[in-house]
């Protein structure tokens, strides 16, 4: 087995960004595409004669654990001088994430990308490919959770545009007006 390559995304070789902003110490990542479908019936049967979709809706969830702006000074690796609450997490459309928790600010909130990337080993050279991709998201609730014996953990839900993986990408269904970049 010697000199095989994974194949499979872990937890170990995943990379997780929001808005183009790598998410250090992410800690769990979920997401659903759901098609909303309304049976079409008729008279003198008891099956449906079709299910017709009606809607297409992208939610998830991602929880960080959470550390401060003395984390740094502590020594810890990777860590940003600041911390990594969302006050902190510049998007690359120009928003804050605390923009969408902030009810001064939502207005002004602009959507972010998630991205799921495979990292791997190319001949001694670190690649990451991407796996998954949520577009147009916005936050959907912030809370956190913490234990005597645990470490704060911040869970975050959102709701997205479209779901694209690493085969196929997801297209708009109608106006022109709504398509994405």
């Amino acid at each position: 087995m010697a000199g095989k390559k994974p194949s499979f995304v872990t937890g170990a070789n995943a990379k997780i960004k929001a808005g183009n902003l790598t998410l250090a110490y992410a800690q769990d990542v979920s997401y659903a595409v759901t098609v909303d479908l309304v049976p079409v019936e008729t008279m003198g049967r008891y099956e449906v004669v079709s299910n017709e979709p009606v809607g297409y809706r992208v939610e998830g969830n991602l929880n960080i654990v959470r550390y401060t702006k003395i984390a740094q000074q502590n020594g810890m690796s990777g860590a940003s001088a600041g911390g990594n609450g969302v006050g902190k997490w510049n998007f690359s459309t120009g928003g804050i994430a605390k923009e969408h928790v902030n009810p001064g600010d939502l207005l002004a909130s602009q959507t972010w990308d998630l991205e799921v990337f495979q990292k791997y080993d190319d001949n001694g050279q670190i690649k990451s490919e991407l796996v998954s991709k949520v577009r147009d998201c916005r936050f959907r609730s912030k809370g956190g959770a913490i234990n005597k014996r645990g470490i704060l953990v911040e869970a975050f839900a959102f709701a997205g545009i479209l779901g694209d993986d690493d085969s196929f990408s997801a297209s708009n269904s109608g106006d022109s007006d709504l398509a994405s970049s």
